[in-house]
């Protein structure tokens, strides 16, 4: 089906046996430099800029639960949020770990401000639950985890 060209990690603290999976499908493992330390990775990325890694295809600098997290953005469609983002089915909201934000909740505030303006359907955590809706309601969702964010 054409292969594996990357492992995307969004951040440092799940990436277990990423050298043996990139060994195996020989693909290259990308990472924001914030978070690579330590790691022997083929590509880090630097700063906060988006980099479109192919069309359609964006990854989304987000720091706050680290300090170099990122996420994935696909085709308007889907948010791929590692531990950034997630559905909470107890709050029956978006949510954002507060108890697990290692680097800044500032940061993680103004990372998520930062995504107000991407259009999704999906959020895809790394753990949590995933959330399914429009992008409307999507849009609402993210407003209202903001605005809960700044409370805490």
């Amino acid at each position: 089906m054409g292969g594996v060209r990357w492992l995307y990690l969004t951040h440092r603290d799940d990436v277990a046996d990423h050298d043996k999976w990139a060994a195996k499908f020989g693909a290259q493992r990308i990472i924001h430099a914030d978070d690579a330390r330590g790691l022997d990775v083929e590509i880090k990325l630097k700063g906060l800029d988006e980099h479109e890694i192919a069309p359609g295809l964006t990854i989304i600098p987000v720091p706050g639960h680290t300090r170099g997290h990122t996420v994935l953005h696909y085709r308007d469609r889907f948010l791929f949020t590692g531990d950034h983002l997630a559905w909470s089915r107890r709050r029956d909201n978006l949510y954002a770990f507060r108890s697990a934000c290692w680097y800044s909740w500032e940061e993680q505030i103004r990372s998520m401000e930062r995504l107000r303006g991407k259009r999704t359907e999906w959020v895809l955590p790394g753990h949590g639950w995933r959330f399914n809706a429009s992008a409307s309601e999507m849009a609402r969702q993210l407003d209202a985890c903001i605005e809960w964010m700044k409370t805490k």
